[in-house]
Order: structure tokens, then C-alpha cells, then sequence
């Protein structure tokens, strides 16, 4: 999950950036260097949610799996509403 977030998270914040220098009229060579910047950021932050979600997700199915009664209470899921 997390190999397929950051570089989409990455790539939302370089066209925001790219946008926003258009818009502002910034130079050309500030604009990609604070875009470059904005993607390597939000890559890596993009990697650390993408992890935390896979994770939570797994442990959510390994209980629901386990039958140990933490289910999220949704109908088919096992657990009593």
C-alpha cells in the first residue's frame, strides 16, 4: 500500500506547487526547486502512512480472522451490531 500512496501523495504535492508558482508568477527555477523538495517530503511521508495503513489493516483482518470479538461491527462482519 504504501509502494503505491507516496508516489501519488508525491505527485499531488509537486503539481500543487507547480500550480501555485504559476499562479503567483514565481521564477521557474524556485518553482521546481521547491516542487523537488515538496515531492521528496511528501514521498517519505507518503511511505510512513502507506506503512501504518498496511499495518493496520492487516491486524484488523488477523482479529476479525482470530474471531476475538473486535470486529468493526458492520453487518457480514462477523461481530453484533
Amino acid at each position: 500500500m504504501a509502494e503505491q500512496f507516496a508516489p501519488r501523495l508525491a505527485l499531488i504535492a509537486v503539481m500543487t506547487v507547480l500550480g501555485r508558482g504559476m499562479l503567483g508568477g514565481s521564477d521557474f527555477a524556485g518553482t521546481v526547486k521547491t516542487a523537488a523538495v515538496a515531492a521528496v517530503v511528501f514521498f517519505v511521508l507518503g511511505l510512513l502512512v502507506g506503512e501504518i495503513a498496511r499495518r493496520l489493516i492487516e491486524e484488523h483482518v488477523r482479529g476479525d480472522a482470530a474471531g476475538d470479538g473486535k470486529g468493526s461491527g458492520a453487518p457480514g462482519s462477523g461481530s453484533p451490531a
